[in-house]
This record gives structure tokens, sequence and C-alpha cells, in this order.
């Protein structure tokens, strides 16, 4: 169900986006829309600042609703709360502070103050949204440990297309970037405050409560999100700094130039995810069992069935991706074929990678991922800069593609072939006892 629900979400995402990129980028024109593709990327490097709490609250609220212990999983929560609500707050007093010394023309790269000062109009209203999301965030991470996450992504899809209506709306009336940003971040906020109401309401004895506040539960959630803090932090800094160092380096214009035919191919790597993410958790209860016979034979055959999908349908984008882009936006936009071919190599990349990460989260290989990820953002960013200088929008996109390909692969098939024979071991001795036994 949530794998489904998962599916109606991301289409309502991408409806919501092939109705509002062309519309919006019309509205705002180049820079303006580069401005909102910067924020977007400065909203999003700041995902991690849950400090990872949010992957260690689902994985605590699952082993103890799996243990029937209700009072334990309502610490958990009450505890995940009390620490979002402290994260929130420290945010707010530095945005307090920091907000009027920061040097927006030059964060932004643009020459108009005007322009500067309408995105950071527009920062606000997004940073705001993204302090209140902090704590709001318990209620996902809660309902995906109890195995309810269809119902955040049901409510979700609707959210999208109200967003949606609420840009139109913006549109409509002439309303500044900043009023764009609010429609969209406010139905965000109301669709999960709805959620929690729908949470609370079926599992009222997870209603977060002062005295249900643990320090003891609150040490050991940290302790269980920290290593993915860690991870986050290093993807952040290796995938989401793209519009960044374009607006940098090139200027905000040319953001919209790798932004908009970048969301397009973001499609693909969306399919990935609702088709190969389920076998995280198959993995982990195949290893569990032994049966690693079975868990090779999935992982080849998933990674075989993402290729063949992914290589003709990169293919096709990048060679229709031009007129795509000349019915939605009109004769004005141009986005080179060298820029869609990468992207569309980038796609493929991407999708092996993430096939690979499923079976690697599912057989508990953490450690040698995360540090596997620091050191590929690192050289992924200074690459990705080095390249953007030397060949303008492509080498954002190239430096991800030379990281992956040379650094990230073939580490972790080593790291794949070291888990299969690990895992043989125990399988074969459990084959010879089950032999005896039947003799």
């Amino acid at each position: 169900m949530t794998t489904v629900t998962a599916g109606a979400a991301k289409a309502s995402v991408l409806l919501a986006a092939l109705v509002s990129i062309p519309l919006t980028y019309r509205y705002l024109g180049a820079e303006r829309y580069g401005i909102w593709m910067v924020l977007i990327s400065i909203i999003a490097a700041m995902g991690f600042a849950d400090l990872g709490i949010g992957n260690g609250l689902m994985n605590a609220v699952s082993e103890a609703y799996g243990k029937d212990d209700h009072s334990l999983a309502r610490e958990h929560v009450t505890s995940a709360l009390v620490l979002m609500l402290l994260i929130a707050a420290v945010l707010t007093v530095a945005a307090a502070i920091g907000y009027p010394f920061v040097p927006w023309p030059r964060l932004l790269n643009v020459k108009s103050h005007e322009a500067a000062a309408e995105g950071a109009r527009a920062f606000l209203v997004f940073y705001a949204s993204f302090v209140i999301n902090l704590p709001l965030g318990v209620i996902a991470r809660a309902q995906a440990g109890l195995q309810k996450a269809y119902i955040a992504q049901m409510v979700n899809a609707c959210g999208n297309i109200i967003s949606l209506g609420g840009i139109l709306v913006v549109i409509y009336f002439h309303g500044s970037l900043a009023w764009l940003v609010f429609s969209m971040v406010s139905t965000v906020i109301a669709a999960t405050l709805f959620n929690g109401w729908l949470l609370f309401r079926e599992f009222r004895w997870l209603l977060p409560s002062w005295k249900a506040y643990r320090a003891s539960s609150a040490r050991e959630i940290f302790k269980l999100g920290i290593m993915f803090f860690v991870l986050q932090c290093a993807v952040v800094l290796a995938f989401s700094s793209d519009n960044i160092v374009i607006a940098q380096v090139l200027g905000a214009t040319a953001v919209a130039v790798y932004a908009v035919p970048q969301k397009l191919f973001a499609s693909v790597a969306a399919f990935v995810s609702i088709v190969v993410s389920p076998l995280w958790p198959a993995y982990g209860e195949a290893i569990a069992h032994g049966d690693v016979a079975w868990v090779r034979r999935v992982f080849y055959w998933s990674l075989c069935l993402i290729l063949v999908i992914t290589i003709p349908v990169c293919t096709v984008l990048a060679l229709t991706a031009p007129w795509i882009l000349k019915v939605a936006l009109g004769r004005s936009f141009h986005a080179p074929m060298s820029l869609l071919i990468v992207l569309a190599v980038w796609g493929v990349v991407n999708a092996v990678s993430f096939v690979i990460s499923m079976l690697l989260n599912g057989a508990g290989v953490l450690r040698e991922q995360t540090w596997l990820a620091v050191i590929v953002s690192i050289c992924n960013l200074g690459l990705s800069i080095y390249l953007t200088l030397r060949f303008g929008v492509i080498g954002v996109c190239l430096g991800s593609i030379l990281t992956q390909v040379f650094i990230t692969l073939p580490v972790c098939f080593f790291l794949i072939r070291s888990l299969f024979k690990r895992l043989a071991g125990p399988a074969i001795e459990r084959n010879i006892h089950g032999v005896a036994n039947l003799a």
C-alpha cells in the first residue's frame, strides 16, 4: 500500500511540476525563477538539520510497536518531539541574529537590489516553514514506524494538488515571489497537521505527553540517528548543491537553464525509487532467514530490470526534451543538447547506485556507506566547481557522474562481493546441518 500510494504522491508531484514550471518560469522570468531554485536548494541543503533524529525515531517506534509496547513508543515520539523543538528553537534564534547580516546580492549572485530584496523575503518564508516542519516531521516518521506511511503519502498527494491551486491564485493576482513561496509551503504544513490528526485519532496512545519524556529514550533515538545524519550531510553536499554551485559560478540566470531540464529527468529517479525501495526490508528479512540465493538472484534481477528500463527512457527523454521544453516554456528557453545527454547518463548511473544502496541498507552495511558518501561528496563538490568553470552548466552533472562511476560503483561492488562471501559461509553451514538432520 505504501508503494502504491508513494506512486500516486510522486505522480501528483510530477503533475504539479508539469503545470507549475512553465507557468512560474514565464511569470517570474529567468532571473527570479533562478532565485527560486537557489532558495529551494539552500533549504534542501539544510535537510540534515534534524540530526538524523527522524530516521532514528522511525526505527525506535517500529521496534517498540513490534514488541506491542505502547508506552515505550509514546516515550520515543515525545522524546523525539522535544529534541526537534529544541533544534527548531536554536535555528529560530540563529536566523533572528544572522538574517540582517546576510549579503543577499552576493549569495544569490544578482545585480539588482530589488531582486535581492525579493529573494531575501522569499527565503524568510521558506526558512520559517522549514523550522515549523522540523517538529511536525515527527508525525510522518512515527507513521512509517507503525507501517502506516501510506496515509502520509495520500495526504501529501492531495497537498501537492492544493499547492498547485495556490500557485495559480498567486499568479492570477500578480503576487510577489514571497507570496508564491507561501502558497507552496503553507499547504504542506496544513497537510502535515491534518495527517497528524489522522494519526493520533487512530493511535491515541501515541499522543505526545510531557510526562512521557525520557532522557534515556532521547539518547537512544539520537544514537540511532547520528549515522543517518552523517550520511544525509554527505548526500546533501554531493547532490543538492548543484544549483548553488551554478549560481555562484555562472549567475542566477544560468540556474534555470540547468534546473528546468533536470526536473524532467528527475522523474526517472522518482520511478526507480518507487520500484526498488520495497526491496530494502525484503533483503533484510531474507538475509535474516539465510536465504542468500534469493537475495543474490533478486539483486541481479532488479539491477538488470532497472538498466533495461532507464537506458531507453533516458535516451528518449534526451531526444524529445528540446520539443517538450519548447512546448512548455516557449522558444525563448533553450537547453543545450550536451546538457540533456549528460543528464540522461546521470539518470542511468543514479538508478544503478540506488539499486545497490537498497541491498547494502537491507544488509546493514551502513558504516562503510557513510564513509564512502563523505569521501564522494567532497570529491564531487570540488570536481563540480572545477568542471562548471571549464564547461558551464553541464559541469555539475559531469562531476556527479565521474565520482559515481570511478569511486562509488567500484567500492560498492567490492562491498557487495564481500557481503555475499560473508553470507555464503553460514548458508552453506545451515544446508549441511539440514542434510544431516534429514539423514
